[in-house]
């Protein structure tokens, strides 16, 4: 009787999904940094010959982090401070970061984050989707 309990409860657990796979056409890759040690601030340097860019994505892999503060700075020095603080597990990204209006182009873009205990270092990859109008500057 035992057997058959055990075996039921087995098969009422629903089989856990693999996350579906990120599209990343058309999303340019801006850059990637490691998260060393417990908490860590990176800054990944974009400049005009990247182009304009409407929407960000962070993609994390090899390791779940915690993201705390993301500050974006444009090229006129105006900053935009999207309010994203949450965890991520490993091959998990952010919904697409709508930038403000802006005839500016990104100059950098500021990350503060952390590993969470018992991972590995978490590699955090930057993709920007450039505005229609807006080629790579020379």
């Amino acid at each position: 009787m035992m057997i058959l309990a055990g075996a039921a409860s087995a098969i009422a657990q629903p089989a856990r999904r693999p996350a579906p796979a990120w599209d990343s056409r058309g999303w340019v890759p801006l850059g990637e940094r490691t998260v060393n040690g417990r908490v860590d601030h990176d800054r990944i340097e974009v400049g005009r010959y990247e182009g304009k860019f409407t929407k960000l994505n962070l993609v994390v892999e090899d390791s779940d982090l915690e993201l705390i503060d993301f500050r974006i700075v444009f090229g006129d020095n105006t900053e935009y401070h999207p309010k994203i603080t949450q965890l991520f597990r490993e091959g998990a990204r952010t919904r697409a970061i709508d930038l403000p209006p802006s005839e500016s182009v990104i100059r950098f873009v500021d990350i503060k984050y952390k590993n969470l205990p018992g991972g590995g270092n978490a590699r955090v990859q930057l993709f920007g989707w450039r505005t229609a109008d807006a080629a790579p500057g020379p």
